[in-house]
């Protein structure tokens, strides 16, 4: 894999893992959350996470 194109500014290239942040969950967080930018995001797995929709499902034809 080459470096090429890459950026050079510090933290940059940083892979950071988050996990879902229910206690007792080690799933992946793959759903965040932030209220704003001065806040941390918290990150959900998507069996935990609070802003889904509910899923409805196929249109039967009538």
């Amino acid at each position: 894999m080459s470096i090429e194109g890459h950026s050079t500014a510090p933290g940059a290239n940083v892979i950071v893992e988050h996990y879902c942040c229910v206690p007792g969950c080690s799933k992946w967080g793959g759903f965040g959350f932030s209220s704003g930018k001065a806040l941390e995001t918290r990150w959900w797995c998507w069996e935990h996470y609070p802003y889904k929709e509910p899923i409805h499902g196929p249109v039967k034809p009538q």
